[in-house]
């Protein structure tokens, strides 16, 4: 059963599929286009934050405006400017604005703190949408390492298996109690 991620923001794309073992990740912006495959037991479980502070982009966006609102004014009701510069100004404050307007802010969650780090966009759909997808793919990799570092066989040593386990309880993939029953059902087996 494959999980799906699709977020667009402008012409920027992200589209994450998530499967029993990997996740697969493509991106598309207008420079270039990656897609990349990612082992579950390669990523972390740590989410971060990161956005741009967006308060003087946003007065600015709004400074021009009101400079493109208030040029015609000028130039139509108080004749206080003439065609020429009329004309340079319209284009500059209005590449300014279009500059502004599509220029892509950060708003990000990372999952770090594995081999490959993950970046989605915070809020598209929706930051709830977001994290839910984040705990699925979290929930698919700690099942994944679990599944293929308890499992074990005669060629394994005894330190091997319960460094492991520490391993696997210190990345908090298992909790005490599992841990314990893991490394009861091993020395049981090693009885037999």
């Amino acid at each position: 059963m494959n999980i799906e991620l699709i977020q667009k923001r402008g012409l920027n794309s992200r589209k994450f599929i998530l499967t029993k073992d990997r996740i697969i990740v493509d991106t598309k912006t207008l420079r270039k286009n990656d897609k990349y495959e990612v082992k579950l037991d390669q990523l972390g479980f740590e989410i971060h934050y990161r956005a741009d502070s967006t308060i003087v982009g946003k007065i600015f966006f709004g400074m021009c405006i009101c400079v493109l609102i208030a040029l015609p004014f000028l130039y139509f009701i108080t004749k206080q400017i003439d065609t020429g510069a009329f004309i340079i100004n319209c284009i500059i404050w209005g590449i300014l604005v279009l500059a502004n307007y599509f220029k892509q802010h950060q708003d990000d969650i990372y999952l770090v703190d594995g081999q490959t780090t993950l970046v989605f966009y915070r809020e598209i759909p929706n930051e709830k949408s977001v994290l839910e997808f984040i705990e699925k793919v979290k929930s698919n990799s700690k099942n994944y390492i679990r599944e293929k570092y308890t499992d074990f066989d005669d060629v394994i040593s005894d330190e091997e298996f319960y460094a492991r386990l520490k391993w696997l309880k210190d990345k908090e993939v298992i909790n005490s109690s599992e841990y314990k029953t893991y490394k009861a059902n091993f020395e049981t087996k090693r009885l037999l």
